[in-house]
Protein backbone atom coordinates (compact mmCIF):
# COMPACT_ATOMS: atom_id res chain seq x y z
CA UNK A 1 0.00 0.00 0.00
CA UNK A 2 1.01 3.30 -0.97
CA UNK A 3 1.01 6.52 1.90
CA UNK A 4 1.69 9.92 1.63
CA UNK A 5 2.86 11.33 4.80
CA UNK A 6 1.97 15.58 5.36
CA UNK A 7 3.63 16.97 8.05
CA UNK A 8 5.92 19.89 8.12
CA UNK A 9 7.75 18.56 11.11
CA UNK A 10 10.56 16.78 9.36
CA UNK A 11 11.23 14.58 12.32
CA UNK A 12 7.85 13.66 12.30
CA UNK A 13 7.74 13.03 8.86
CA UNK A 14 10.77 11.01 9.11
CA UNK A 15 9.84 9.16 11.82
CA UNK A 16 6.93 8.02 10.41
CA UNK A 17 7.93 6.61 7.29
CA UNK A 18 11.10 4.72 8.94
CA UNK A 19 8.42 2.88 10.81
CA UNK A 20 6.14 2.45 8.20
CA UNK A 21 8.84 1.23 5.34
CA UNK A 22 9.82 -1.18 8.11
CA UNK A 23 6.73 -2.77 8.09
CA UNK A 24 6.86 -3.28 4.36
CA UNK A 25 4.74 0.01 2.98
CA UNK A 26 5.80 2.61 0.18
CA UNK A 27 5.86 6.02 1.68
CA UNK A 28 5.76 9.61 -0.02
CA UNK A 29 6.75 12.49 2.07
CA UNK A 30 5.30 16.05 1.71
CA UNK A 31 6.20 19.03 3.65
CA UNK A 32 2.84 21.19 3.26
CA UNK A 33 -0.06 20.90 1.48
CA UNK A 34 0.68 22.11 -2.14
CA UNK A 35 3.19 19.27 -1.96
CA UNK A 36 0.46 16.78 -1.14
CA UNK A 37 -1.58 17.83 -4.06
CA UNK A 38 1.39 17.99 -6.25
CA UNK A 39 1.92 14.14 -5.38
CA UNK A 40 -1.61 12.92 -5.94
CA UNK A 41 -1.96 14.13 -9.16
CA UNK A 42 0.99 11.94 -10.27
CA UNK A 43 1.54 9.12 -7.89
CA UNK A 44 -0.68 6.52 -7.08
CA UNK A 45 -1.72 6.58 -3.44
CA UNK A 46 -4.02 4.60 -1.57
CA UNK A 47 -3.94 6.03 2.21
CA UNK A 48 -3.26 9.87 3.45
CA UNK A 49 -1.74 10.36 6.87
CA UNK A 50 -2.53 14.33 7.32
CA UNK A 51 -1.30 16.76 10.26
CA UNK A 52 -3.86 18.48 10.57
CA UNK A 53 -2.00 21.96 10.95
CA UNK A 54 -0.32 22.66 7.55
CA UNK A 55 1.45 26.69 6.87
CA UNK A 56 -0.77 26.89 3.59
CA UNK A 57 -3.91 25.07 4.38
CA UNK A 58 -5.26 23.06 7.13
CA UNK A 59 -5.90 19.40 7.19
CA UNK A 60 -9.88 19.26 6.57
CA UNK A 61 -9.54 21.57 3.68
CA UNK A 62 -6.65 19.33 2.26
CA UNK A 63 -8.33 16.61 2.31
CA UNK A 64 -11.35 17.88 0.55
CA UNK A 65 -8.98 18.62 -2.17
CA UNK A 66 -7.18 15.23 -2.07
CA UNK A 67 -10.61 14.00 -2.65
CA UNK A 68 -11.40 15.51 -5.76
CA UNK A 69 -8.20 14.57 -7.10
CA UNK A 70 -8.63 10.68 -5.89
CA UNK A 71 -12.21 10.39 -4.57
CA UNK A 72 -10.91 6.48 -3.28
CA UNK A 73 -8.08 7.88 -0.87
CA UNK A 74 -8.12 6.65 2.67
CA UNK A 75 -7.22 9.47 5.33
CA UNK A 76 -5.92 9.01 9.03
CA UNK A 77 -5.78 12.81 10.26
CA UNK A 78 -2.80 13.57 13.34
CA UNK A 79 -3.15 16.74 15.24
CA UNK A 80 -1.90 17.64 18.34
CA UNK A 81 -5.06 19.11 19.30
CA UNK A 82 -7.14 16.62 20.68
CA UNK A 83 -10.62 18.04 21.31
CA UNK A 84 -13.96 15.79 20.08
CA UNK A 85 -14.96 18.71 18.49
CA UNK A 86 -11.80 18.65 16.11
CA UNK A 87 -12.28 14.19 16.03
CA UNK A 88 -16.00 15.32 14.99
CA UNK A 89 -14.90 17.70 12.51
CA UNK A 90 -12.49 15.48 11.39
CA UNK A 91 -14.36 12.39 10.60
CA UNK A 92 -16.81 14.90 9.16
CA UNK A 93 -14.52 15.80 6.18
CA UNK A 94 -13.60 12.17 5.07
CA UNK A 95 -10.97 10.67 7.47
CA UNK A 96 -11.26 7.05 8.24
CA UNK A 97 -9.75 7.70 11.56
CA UNK A 98 -8.15 10.82 14.35
CA UNK A 99 -4.74 10.50 16.25
CA UNK A 100 -3.21 12.69 18.56
CA UNK A 101 0.60 13.59 18.89
CA UNK A 102 2.40 11.78 19.95
CA UNK A 103 1.14 9.14 17.98
CA UNK A 104 1.03 5.77 19.42
CA UNK A 105 3.00 3.70 16.50
CA UNK A 106 1.52 0.12 17.80
CA UNK A 107 -2.29 1.75 17.61
CA UNK A 108 -1.29 3.58 14.17
CA UNK A 109 -0.51 0.48 12.34
CA UNK A 110 -3.14 -1.89 13.64
CA UNK A 111 -5.51 1.08 12.36
CA UNK A 112 -3.38 1.12 8.88
CA UNK A 113 -3.23 -2.93 8.30
CA UNK A 114 -7.37 -2.67 8.69
CA UNK A 115 -7.59 -0.22 6.03
CA UNK A 116 -5.39 -1.95 3.88
CA UNK A 117 -7.59 -4.59 4.21
CA UNK A 118 -10.41 -2.91 2.96
CA UNK A 119 -8.66 -1.31 0.29
CA UNK A 120 -7.86 -4.95 -1.02
CA UNK A 121 -11.60 -6.09 -0.51
CA UNK A 122 -12.70 -2.75 -2.76
CA UNK A 123 -10.50 -4.07 -5.35
CA UNK A 124 -11.55 -7.36 -5.73
CA UNK A 125 -15.11 -6.63 -5.35
CA UNK A 126 -14.20 -4.08 -8.19
CA UNK A 127 -12.20 -6.52 -10.36
CA UNK A 128 -15.43 -9.12 -10.06
CA UNK A 129 -17.78 -6.31 -11.74
CA UNK A 130 -15.30 -5.32 -14.32
CA UNK A 131 -14.43 -9.03 -15.38
CA UNK A 132 -18.28 -9.80 -15.77
CA UNK A 133 -19.23 -6.59 -17.45
CA UNK A 134 -15.90 -6.22 -19.87
CA UNK A 135 -14.24 -9.76 -20.17
CA UNK A 136 -17.29 -12.33 -19.84
CA UNK A 137 -19.82 -9.32 -21.17
CA UNK A 138 -23.02 -11.21 -19.06
CA UNK A 139 -25.13 -8.91 -16.80
CA UNK A 140 -24.68 -11.53 -13.46
CA UNK A 141 -23.40 -9.68 -10.65
CA UNK A 142 -24.29 -9.48 -6.96
CA UNK A 143 -25.97 -6.38 -5.63
CA UNK A 144 -25.44 -3.94 -3.01
CA UNK A 145 -22.86 -1.89 -1.78
CA UNK A 146 -22.54 -3.08 2.32
CA UNK A 147 -19.49 -4.15 3.57
CA UNK A 148 -20.80 -7.66 3.65
CA UNK A 149 -21.35 -8.02 0.24
CA UNK A 150 -17.66 -6.56 -0.79
CA UNK A 151 -16.40 -9.10 1.59
CA UNK A 152 -17.97 -11.86 -0.22
CA UNK A 153 -17.28 -10.48 -3.77
CA UNK A 154 -13.38 -10.34 -2.32
CA UNK A 155 -13.40 -14.20 -1.29
CA UNK A 156 -14.98 -15.26 -4.45
CA UNK A 157 -12.33 -12.70 -6.70
CA UNK A 158 -9.99 -15.04 -4.70
CA UNK A 159 -11.45 -18.48 -4.51
CA UNK A 160 -12.59 -18.77 -8.12
CA UNK A 161 -9.40 -19.23 -9.86
CA UNK A 162 -8.54 -21.98 -7.87
CA UNK A 163 -9.35 -26.00 -8.31
CA UNK A 164 -10.21 -26.26 -5.23
CA UNK A 165 -13.70 -27.51 -4.08
CA UNK A 166 -16.07 -24.92 -2.19
CA UNK A 167 -19.12 -25.75 0.65
CA UNK A 168 -21.27 -22.99 0.06
CA UNK A 169 -23.40 -21.65 3.05
CA UNK A 170 -26.53 -19.49 3.38
CA UNK A 171 -29.86 -19.51 3.96
CA UNK A 172 -32.74 -20.01 2.23
CA UNK A 173 -33.48 -17.25 -0.31
CA UNK A 174 -29.58 -16.06 0.04
CA UNK A 175 -28.59 -16.82 -3.75
CA UNK A 176 -26.63 -19.78 -3.59
CA UNK A 177 -26.99 -20.85 -7.28
CA UNK A 178 -25.78 -17.26 -8.11
CA UNK A 179 -22.55 -17.53 -5.87
CA UNK A 180 -21.94 -21.35 -7.43
CA UNK A 181 -21.94 -19.26 -11.34
CA UNK A 182 -19.84 -16.45 -10.26
CA UNK A 183 -17.09 -18.74 -8.94
CA UNK A 184 -17.60 -21.18 -12.79
CA UNK A 185 -17.48 -17.90 -14.41
CA UNK A 186 -14.43 -16.42 -12.68
CA UNK A 187 -12.94 -19.88 -13.38
CA UNK A 188 -10.52 -21.12 -15.93
CA UNK A 189 -13.06 -23.61 -16.18
CA UNK A 190 -15.57 -20.78 -17.63
CA UNK A 191 -15.72 -22.29 -21.47
CA UNK A 192 -16.78 -25.68 -20.13
CA UNK A 193 -20.25 -26.79 -18.93
CA UNK A 194 -21.60 -25.25 -15.37
CA UNK A 195 -24.66 -27.76 -14.48
CA UNK A 196 -26.64 -27.53 -11.01
CA UNK A 197 -28.51 -30.06 -9.67
CA UNK A 198 -30.73 -29.98 -6.37
CA UNK A 199 -29.43 -33.01 -3.99
CA UNK A 200 -33.49 -32.40 -2.27
CA UNK A 201 -35.09 -32.91 -5.59
CA UNK A 202 -34.03 -36.21 -6.54
CA UNK A 203 -35.72 -39.60 -5.76
CA UNK A 204 -33.98 -41.44 -3.26
CA UNK A 205 -33.65 -44.50 -5.87
CA UNK A 206 -32.63 -42.61 -8.61
CA UNK A 207 -29.38 -39.94 -7.32
CA UNK A 208 -26.63 -42.15 -7.95
CA UNK A 209 -28.08 -42.78 -11.83
CA UNK A 210 -28.53 -38.98 -12.07
CA UNK A 211 -25.06 -38.18 -10.71
CA UNK A 212 -23.17 -41.06 -12.12
CA UNK A 213 -24.94 -42.24 -14.86
CA UNK A 214 -26.54 -45.38 -16.00
CA UNK A 215 -26.39 -48.44 -18.79
CA UNK A 216 -29.35 -49.57 -21.00
CA UNK A 217 -31.02 -52.12 -18.55
CA UNK A 218 -29.34 -51.43 -15.61
CA UNK A 219 -32.51 -51.14 -13.86
CA UNK A 220 -36.49 -51.17 -14.37
CA UNK A 221 -37.17 -48.37 -16.90
CA UNK A 222 -33.41 -47.94 -17.94
CA UNK A 223 -34.60 -48.46 -21.70
CA UNK A 224 -31.10 -46.08 -23.25
CA UNK A 225 -27.71 -45.79 -21.57
CA UNK A 226 -27.44 -41.95 -20.17
CA UNK A 227 -24.71 -39.84 -19.11
CA UNK A 228 -24.89 -38.33 -15.16
CA UNK A 229 -24.33 -35.16 -14.22
CA UNK A 230 -20.52 -35.77 -13.59
CA UNK A 231 -19.93 -36.43 -17.20
CA UNK A 232 -21.97 -33.74 -18.35
CA UNK A 233 -19.93 -31.07 -16.23
CA UNK A 234 -16.70 -32.80 -17.24
CA UNK A 235 -14.12 -29.79 -17.40
CA UNK A 236 -16.34 -27.40 -15.74
CA UNK A 237 -17.93 -27.20 -12.44
CA UNK A 238 -20.75 -29.44 -10.69
CA UNK A 239 -23.11 -27.67 -8.28
CA UNK A 240 -24.47 -29.87 -5.51
CA UNK A 241 -27.36 -27.90 -4.45
CA UNK A 242 -28.48 -28.93 -0.77
CA UNK A 243 -25.62 -31.36 -0.47
CA UNK A 244 -27.00 -32.44 3.31
CA UNK A 245 -29.83 -34.35 1.40
CA UNK A 246 -27.81 -36.92 0.35
CA UNK A 247 -28.27 -40.51 1.25
CA UNK A 248 -25.45 -42.11 3.46
CA UNK A 249 -24.57 -44.41 0.72
CA UNK A 250 -24.37 -42.09 -1.60
CA UNK A 251 -22.33 -39.75 -0.03
CA UNK A 252 -19.48 -42.67 0.01
CA UNK A 253 -19.70 -43.08 -3.83
CA UNK A 254 -19.73 -38.97 -4.02
CA UNK A 255 -16.03 -39.21 -1.65
CA UNK A 256 -14.92 -42.09 -3.56
CA UNK A 257 -15.27 -39.82 -6.93
CA UNK A 258 -13.56 -36.69 -5.45
CA UNK A 259 -10.65 -39.01 -4.07
CA UNK A 260 -9.66 -40.94 -7.79
CA UNK A 261 -11.33 -38.28 -10.25
CA UNK A 262 -13.37 -41.57 -11.69
CA UNK A 263 -16.98 -42.51 -11.88
CA UNK A 264 -19.02 -45.46 -12.68
CA UNK A 265 -22.19 -45.82 -13.67
CA UNK A 266 -25.17 -47.96 -12.42
CA UNK A 267 -24.89 -51.25 -14.47
CA UNK A 268 -21.66 -50.77 -15.28
CA UNK A 269 -17.88 -52.02 -13.70
CA UNK A 270 -15.84 -49.40 -16.44
CA UNK A 271 -14.42 -46.25 -14.77
CA UNK A 272 -14.54 -42.94 -16.33
CA UNK A 273 -12.02 -40.31 -15.83
CA UNK A 274 -13.97 -36.66 -15.35
CA UNK A 275 -12.49 -33.57 -14.54
CA UNK A 276 -14.92 -31.92 -12.58
CA UNK A 277 -14.60 -28.97 -10.09
CA UNK A 278 -17.24 -29.46 -7.19
CA UNK A 279 -18.88 -27.13 -5.41
CA UNK A 280 -21.60 -27.82 -2.61
CA UNK A 281 -24.41 -25.85 -0.93
CA UNK A 282 -26.13 -26.08 1.94
CA UNK A 283 -28.75 -24.14 4.26
CA UNK A 284 -28.54 -27.05 6.91
CA UNK A 285 -25.11 -27.01 9.57
CA UNK A 286 -23.51 -29.86 8.18
CA UNK A 287 -21.12 -30.04 11.76
CA UNK A 288 -23.74 -30.96 12.98
CA UNK A 289 -25.30 -33.28 10.43
CA UNK A 290 -21.68 -34.98 11.15
CA UNK A 291 -22.14 -35.93 15.06
CA UNK A 292 -25.50 -36.96 14.52
CA UNK A 293 -24.06 -39.21 11.91
CA UNK A 294 -25.88 -38.89 8.73
CA UNK A 295 -23.74 -36.92 6.77
CA UNK A 296 -19.72 -38.43 6.55
CA UNK A 297 -16.71 -36.80 8.41
CA UNK A 298 -14.38 -37.26 5.46
CA UNK A 299 -17.10 -36.12 2.56
CA UNK A 300 -17.52 -33.09 5.15
CA UNK A 301 -13.62 -32.25 5.06
CA UNK A 302 -13.09 -32.94 1.41
CA UNK A 303 -15.94 -30.62 0.26
CA UNK A 304 -15.32 -28.04 3.09
CA UNK A 305 -11.63 -27.06 1.17
CA UNK A 306 -12.88 -23.17 1.18
CA UNK A 307 -16.20 -22.41 2.96
CA UNK A 308 -18.13 -19.13 1.78
CA UNK A 309 -20.64 -17.61 3.75
CA UNK A 310 -22.99 -15.84 2.44
CA UNK A 311 -24.45 -13.29 4.64
CA UNK A 312 -28.72 -13.16 5.06
CA UNK A 313 -30.23 -10.09 4.03
CA UNK A 314 -30.81 -8.41 7.82
CA UNK A 315 -27.07 -8.52 7.97
CA UNK A 316 -26.96 -6.39 4.90
CA UNK A 317 -30.16 -4.06 5.12
CA UNK A 318 -27.98 -1.20 3.45
CA UNK A 319 -29.02 -3.18 -0.26
CA UNK A 320 -32.40 -3.02 0.04
CA UNK A 321 -32.82 -0.04 -2.16
CA UNK A 322 -30.40 -1.57 -4.58
CA UNK A 323 -32.28 -4.79 -4.87
CA UNK A 324 -35.84 -3.39 -5.33
CA UNK A 325 -34.41 -1.50 -8.18
CA UNK A 326 -32.95 -4.33 -9.92
CA UNK A 327 -36.29 -6.42 -9.20
CA UNK A 328 -38.56 -3.31 -10.95
CA UNK A 329 -35.93 -3.35 -13.74
CA UNK A 330 -36.37 -7.37 -13.78
CA UNK A 331 -39.93 -7.10 -13.92
CA UNK A 332 -40.52 -4.14 -16.07
CA UNK A 333 -41.76 -2.37 -13.54
CA UNK A 334 -39.56 0.75 -13.63
CA UNK A 335 -42.81 3.15 -13.31
CA UNK A 336 -42.78 2.35 -9.75
CA UNK A 337 -41.12 3.68 -6.56
CA UNK A 338 -41.13 3.10 -3.16
CA UNK A 339 -41.94 5.42 -0.77
CA UNK A 340 -39.59 6.66 1.79
CA UNK A 341 -41.74 5.17 4.92
CA UNK A 342 -42.10 1.79 2.58
CA UNK A 343 -38.44 1.55 2.27
CA UNK A 344 -37.74 2.09 5.79
CA UNK A 345 -40.90 -0.93 7.00
CA UNK A 346 -38.88 -2.90 4.76
CA UNK A 347 -35.16 -1.79 6.58
CA UNK A 348 -36.90 -3.13 10.02
CA UNK A 349 -37.89 -6.27 8.62
CA UNK A 350 -35.86 -9.58 9.45
CA UNK A 351 -36.52 -11.40 6.40
CA UNK A 352 -36.68 -14.69 7.02
CA UNK A 353 -36.85 -15.59 3.40
CA UNK A 354 -33.83 -13.59 2.31
CA UNK A 355 -33.69 -12.34 -1.12
CA UNK A 356 -36.20 -14.28 -2.72
CA UNK A 357 -38.38 -13.12 -0.29
CA UNK A 358 -38.00 -9.33 -1.07
CA UNK A 359 -38.29 -10.29 -4.44
CA UNK A 360 -41.70 -11.34 -4.12
CA UNK A 361 -43.26 -8.30 -1.93
CA UNK A 362 -42.00 -5.98 -4.50
CA UNK A 363 -43.93 -8.50 -6.69
CA UNK A 364 -47.03 -8.42 -4.93
CA UNK A 365 -46.92 -4.52 -3.37
CA UNK A 366 -46.52 -3.56 -7.13
CA UNK A 367 -49.43 -5.73 -8.39
CA UNK A 368 -51.95 -4.93 -5.39
CA UNK A 369 -51.34 -1.37 -4.94
CA UNK A 370 -53.18 1.27 -6.87
CA UNK A 371 -50.71 3.96 -6.99
CA UNK A 372 -47.02 3.50 -9.01
CA UNK A 373 -46.13 5.33 -5.28
CA UNK A 374 -45.75 2.11 -2.82
CA UNK A 375 -46.31 3.09 0.58
CA UNK A 376 -45.92 0.94 4.04
CA UNK A 377 -49.54 -0.06 4.13
CA UNK A 378 -49.28 -1.61 0.66
CA UNK A 379 -46.84 -4.05 2.40
CA UNK A 380 -48.11 -7.58 3.31
CA UNK A 381 -49.08 -7.22 7.28
CA UNK A 382 -46.53 -9.80 8.25
CA UNK A 383 -44.36 -7.00 7.22
CA UNK A 384 -45.84 -4.01 8.47
CA UNK A 385 -46.20 -6.05 12.24
CA UNK A 386 -43.44 -8.55 12.40
CA UNK A 387 -42.20 -10.67 15.15
CA UNK A 388 -39.55 -9.83 16.44
CA UNK A 389 -36.87 -11.22 15.49
CA UNK A 390 -35.03 -13.67 18.19
CA UNK A 391 -31.53 -12.96 16.72
CA UNK A 392 -32.19 -8.97 17.05
CA UNK A 393 -30.37 -6.85 19.99
CA UNK A 394 -32.07 -5.19 22.82
CA UNK A 395 -32.24 -1.67 21.35
CA UNK A 396 -33.62 -3.17 17.97
CA UNK A 397 -36.46 -5.54 19.87
CA UNK A 398 -37.40 -2.00 21.61
CA UNK A 399 -37.57 0.04 18.34
CA UNK A 400 -39.33 -2.75 17.02
CA UNK A 401 -42.02 -2.99 19.18
CA UNK A 402 -42.33 0.98 19.59
CA UNK A 403 -42.60 1.48 16.00
CA UNK A 404 -45.82 -1.28 15.59
CA UNK A 405 -47.62 0.05 18.60
CA UNK A 406 -47.30 3.66 17.28
CA UNK A 407 -48.36 2.86 13.71
CA UNK A 408 -51.21 0.85 15.08
CA UNK A 409 -52.11 3.99 17.07
CA UNK A 410 -52.28 6.34 14.18
CA UNK A 411 -54.28 3.75 12.01
CA UNK A 412 -56.75 2.88 14.67
CA UNK A 413 -57.17 6.68 15.66
CA UNK A 414 -57.33 7.71 11.42
CA UNK A 415 -54.04 9.54 11.65
CA UNK A 416 -55.42 12.11 14.16
CA UNK A 417 -52.38 12.30 16.28
CA UNK A 418 -53.97 14.10 19.39
CA UNK A 419 -56.19 10.71 19.26
CA UNK A 420 -53.39 8.55 18.61
CA UNK A 421 -51.34 10.00 21.28
CA UNK A 422 -53.54 9.83 24.16
CA UNK A 423 -54.29 6.17 23.30
CA UNK A 424 -49.90 5.60 23.95
CA UNK A 425 -50.12 7.80 26.49
CA UNK A 426 -47.33 10.01 25.15
CA UNK A 427 -47.62 13.99 24.16
CA UNK A 428 -48.45 15.32 21.03
CA UNK A 429 -45.00 16.44 20.44
CA UNK A 430 -43.24 13.23 21.47
CA UNK A 431 -45.80 11.63 19.10
CA UNK A 432 -44.45 14.05 16.09
CA UNK A 433 -41.01 13.40 17.20
CA UNK A 434 -41.50 9.86 16.62
CA UNK A 435 -43.26 10.09 13.34
CA UNK A 436 -40.24 11.86 12.00
CA UNK A 437 -38.10 9.62 13.37
CA UNK A 438 -39.49 6.67 12.11
CA UNK A 439 -40.13 8.32 8.76
CA UNK A 440 -44.44 7.13 9.18
CA UNK A 441 -45.99 8.63 6.38
CA UNK A 442 -50.19 8.32 6.02
CA UNK A 443 -51.22 7.15 2.57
Amino acid sequence: MHILIVDDEEDQRELLAGFLNKQGFSTILAGDGEQALAFARTESIDLALLDHRLPDINGDELLIKLHKINPRLRAIMITAFGAVEMAVKVMRSGADDFFEKPVDLSSLLKRIRGIEQEVLVEIDAEEVTTILDEEIKIPLKLVGHSSAMRDLLSIIRRTAPTPWAVLIQGETGTGKELIARLLHLLSPRREYPFVAINCAAMPENLVESELFGHEKGSFTGANNSRRGHFEIANGGTLMLDEVGELPLGTQAKLLRVLQEKCITRVGSEKEIEVDVRVLAATNRNLSTMVKAGSFREDLFYRLKVIEVEIPPLRDRREDIPDLIDTFLERHNLASIKFSAEALNTLSRYHFPGNIRELEHIVQRASTLSRSSLIQATDLPTEVRFPEIDSNAKLNEHIAALELRLIREALEKHNWVQTQAAASLGLSERVLRYKINKYKLQKS
